[in-house]
Order: structure tokens, then C-alpha cells, then sequence
């Protein structure tokens, strides 16, 4: 038992540490790594337990580690592309880091773009607002990209005053109901926040198919893992 939480502490801090190399830090990191940390110091201090601690850690340790996977199971199967031939999309933004778009978001705008291509009759709601640290909108950075690709201006549209994933759609539905467009929908994201995406376009009154973007491998857990603890808290003050 001591050397299987000792990898298991390994594994995790592995899997939450590596996105740190690529400027990823959020709390997702920080649960996986604090959870590593955990399994480490269990397996190492295990001998020198009372049988009660070594019980409930065991517990807590086993039980944390369980609802992340589960949970993170149950995200990515929601995370797949259920969209055909909807009309409209609503593309949610990503970090722009100054000028430069993120990986993240260069992936969600082919996927977008693969859809216009595809639908020549559909349009794009391109949603993001402009951090403090971003020279521009996510938007404006989208339909920048978009245009370069030989999609015409007059199929996208801007909501550009959001700042997190509730006002991206709350505010695309206004634009929706004010440009009066068709009403099927679909949203795209990365495959880990396909789900509360959904869910949200729902609270919205929209019933939004989803078109995904794969997120890189190294990336994912610490993404699912933040996303888990935003649907939670979703729940908790809807």
C-alpha cells in the first residue's frame, strides 16, 4: 500500500505539474498538485500511522481521488461533437495573450471554421470580452482569424463584453433573439467545457448542439479537474 500511493502521488504531480511549462497555472493545478502532495505524504509517513489515520486517509484520499476521475469521465462524454447542420454557432473565447491567441483558442476557431465551411449559410457569434492583460478582444481576435481564412465578415458577429462563460452565452442569446436568428444552435469549445456549456445555453433558453476542439493531452487533466469544480459550483448557486 505505501508504494501505491507513493506513484499514485507521482502520477498525479506529474500529470498537474506539466502545464506549468506551458504558462497553465489555475486551480485545477492546484487541487491536482495539492491532491499529489497528499497521496506522497501518506505513503511515506504510513508506517508511523495510528490505524484510525491511516483509515480515513485512506478514505479521503481514495474518495477525492475517485469523484475526480468520475467526474472527469462523465465531462469528456459530454464533450463530444453533436452538431450537423445548425445555422448558428456561439464560439466561446479563450486567453489571448497579448496580441497572440492561445492554443485553446486557435483550436476552437478551426473547429468553428470547419463548421462555416460546411454550413456556407451559417453565421458565428464570436464571444469574449478583453482582459487586462489581452491587447484585444477574444472576439475581435476570432474574427481576425476567421476573415484571414476566407470567411466573410458579414457571417460573424461580435459579443464582446463578456468575461466569463455565463455572460458569453447570456450575451449571445441577446444577439440571437435581437438579430432574430434561427434558433439551432450550437456552441463551441474544448471538449472539457462542452458540458457546463450546454448546460448554461439551456438556463439561456437555448437547445445548443456541440462542436469540439481536443485540448492537448498534457493540458487535459488539469482542465477537467477545474472544470469539475466549476460545475459544482454551478450547482451549488444557480
Amino acid at each position: 500500500m505505501k508504494i501505491l500511493l507513493i506513484i499514485i502521488g507521482i502520477i498525479l504531480l506529474t500529470c498537474f505539474f506539466l502545464p506549468l511549462f506551458s504558462r497553465v497555472f489555475n486551480l485545477g493545478n492546484l487541487s491536482g498538485i495539492a491532491l499529489g502532495i497528499m497521496f506522497f505524504i501518506a505513503g511515506i509517513k504510513l508506517e508511523d500511522m495510528s490505524f484510525t489515520v491511516k483509515k480515513w486517509s485512506f478514505f479521503v484520499l481514495f474518495l477525492s481521488l475517485w469523484a475526480v476521475v468520475v467526474s472527469s469521465y462523465y465531462i469528456l462524454l459530454h464533450g463530444k461533437s453533436t452538431a450537423r447542420d445548425e445555422k448558428v454557432l456561439i464560439v466561446l473565447g479563450c486567453k489571448v495573450r497579448g496580441d497572440e491567441p492561445s492554443l485553446a483558442l486557435v483550436k476552437r476557431v478551426n473547429s468553428a471554421y470547419n463548421h462555416l465551411l460546411c454550413n456556407p449559410e451559417s453565421v458565428a457569434i464570436l464571444s469574449g470580452g478583453q482582459g487586462r492583460d489581452e491587447n484585444l478582444s477574444e472576439a475581435l481576435c476570432m474574427k481576425q482569424m476567421l476573415c484571414d481564412r476566407g470567411i466573410s465578415e458579414s457571417r460573424l458577429l461580435l459579443e464582446d463584453k463578456s468575461i466569463n462563460t455565463d455572460e458569453n452565452i447570456r450575451f449571445s442569446a441577446e444577439i440571437i433573439k435581437r438579430e432574430n436568428l434561427q434558433s439551432n444552435v450550437a456552441v463551441v469549445s474544448s471538449e472539457y467545457h462542452l458540458y457546463r456549456a450546454k448546460r448554461i445555453c439551456r438556463k439561456y433558453g437555448l437547445n445548443a448542439a456541440g462542436v469540439n476542439s481536443r485540448t492537448r493531452l498534457d493540458l487535459l487533466p488539469t482542465f477537467l479537474l477545474r472544470e469539475a469544480m466549476a460545475v459544482v459550483k454551478d450547482f451549488i448557486i444557480k
